[in-house]
């Protein structure tokens, strides 16, 4: 990010706050829904684990069940977070889902190589998983919080939708 872009951001407001440099999430944060928001305060927890915990010393059991969280995170919420978004017709639908699967497969591949005892691209995963937090979360997902709110007319939790809408698929 840009040193202007840094600016405008504590000008603006939208500077998430920190602990010691690592995110932490705040209400402001919120995209209008407990689940989805409980979803994104768990993908906060694991960034910290995996900026935090070197798996080259002696962590690497504490790191591979991050690596493997992650992925099961990646997989769950963003099958929830779109099926909600589809729910809601959110026109930037097909533009969301794209970035989620780009994600996905990036994680994916890291995941898989680091199992099978290739860590080049591990080194990368810290600044993946926090630019993740400042580019998407932040700002992605933050535009659908109108959606979410407004034009969500059913008031069941939202995790019940997705799986209504799923059988009508």
């Amino acid at each position: 990010m840009s040193d202007e872009e840094k600016q405008e951001e504590k000008q603006e407001g939208n500077s998430p706050p920190q602990s010691g440099g690592l995110l932490e999430w705040a209400e402001a944060m919120s995209v209008g829904n407990d689940v989805l928001d409980d979803d994104h305060k768990t993908f906060f927890d694991l960034a910290k684990i995996i900026t935090e915990v070197d798996a080259d010393n002696g962590n690497a059991i504490v790191f591979q069940s991050a690596l493997n969280m992650l992925a099961d995170y990646v997989n769950g919420h963003f099958l929830r977070e779109e099926k909600a978004l589809r729910a809601v017709n959110y026109p930037h639908f097909d533009e969301h889902a794209q970035k989620h699967k780009a994600f996905r497969q990036h994680v994916m591949k890291i995941v898989q190589e680091y199992s099978e005892g290739k860590s080049e691209d591990i080194r990368n995963l810290p600044g993946l998983v926090v630019s993740w937090l400042n580019q998407h979360i932040l700002k992605e997902d933050m535009q659908y919080k109108y959606w979410i709110k407004e034009k969500f007319v059913d008031k069941r939790p939202l995790a019940f939708l997705a799986v209504e809408a799923e059988t009508k698929l």
